[in-house]
């Protein structure tokens, strides 16, 4: 009889690698346990639960790497395997350097750019490094579009200011200049919604701009609609231009999830976007 191999998934936050759980746990031979964390700091977790998993494990991996992968890098048992995935966000911290990376069998990247970030940032080498790219189910979006998607503009996760609604906004004006029939879809969570976004001044100021923009701007007014964060399968079908217009990105999903659906992305060209087909990419707005 085949022995099991037992993986362990740490994390504070899943969405990325939901598919990748149920694609592993639909293997003959392999069970799979979450160790649930509630942030990304050290002490965000429960250490006695941590440890029994640990014991448990004959695969550890880290989804984003936070305190998750201190502790484990920290912890981690003889003939144990360690995986790390390192998204754009990390880059932004300090955290990722305080993993003892000798411990880590493999460290995963989103993309290429932000590996080649990492290593500047961190100092470390480029062994046992792979990109591993966030991956699509792109049958799920494969569904008719509405007419109305002609001339829909969608952008799907709109903070922090980074996102650039102002761009989009732009985009939205230009074309509007010339079809009148254009209007803007903007789905997510709003900033209010993300305490460590609005406890930030100038992303308060920022917001609190274009939502008068949008109010004052003829081309404007009564063109934009945002709606909650939910799922997007059907929401996509509404959409013909799925806009990427951020300062940067890791692998941005919803480029994919747009391409997937039909739609045409349009991406503002900056680090990463040569993974992208060169008629996606685009120098200005």
């Amino acid at each position: 009889m085949a022995e099991t191999r037992r993986i362990l998934v740490a994390s504070h936050d899943f969405k990325f690698f939901e598919d990748i759980s149920a694609y592993l746990a639909s293997k003959p031979g392999v069970e799979i346990r979450e160790d649930r964390w509630t942030g990304t700091r050290p002490g965000d977790h429960d250490d006695a639960e941590s440890r029994l998993l640990a014991e448990w494990a004959d695969v550890v991996v880290c989804e984003w790497c936070q305190a998750n992968a201190v502790w484990y890098s920290h912890n981690k048992r003889p003939q144990q395997r360690l995986i790390v995935r390192l998204h754009r966000f990390e880059i932004e911290n300090d955290m990722p350097s305080l993993v003892d990376i000798d411990a880590v069998d493999v460290m995963v990247f989103v993309a290429e750019h932000i590996m080649l970030a990492a290593r500047e940032r961190f100092g470390w080498s480029d062994s046992r490094q792979r990109v591993v790219w966030n991956g699509v189910d792109v049958h799920a979006f494969d569904r008719p579009k509405l007419e109305s998607a002609r001339t829909t503009l969608g952008l799907l996760g709109w903070v922090p200011r980074r996102k650039r609604l102002d761009r989009a906004l732009d985009v939205l004006e230009a074309v509007r200049a010339k079809d009148p029939r254009y209007r803007l879809l903007v789905k997510g969570k709003p900033p209010w919604e993300h305490s460590w976004i609005w406890r930030r001044e100038r992303e308060r100021w920022f917001i609190a701009d274009e939502l008068a923009r949008i109010e004052r701007a003829p081309h404007l007014r009564d063109a934009v609609v945002f709606e909650p964060f939910s799922p997007v399968h059907d929401w996509l079908r509404g959409v013909g231009h799925i806009l990427s217009v951020s300062d940067d990105e890791g692998n941005q999903v919803s480029v994919a999830e747009g391409a997937a659906s039909g739609a045409v992305p349009v991406v503002l060209r900056r680090p990463g976007s040569s993974d992208y087909p060169v008629e996606w990419v685009h120098d200005d707005v």
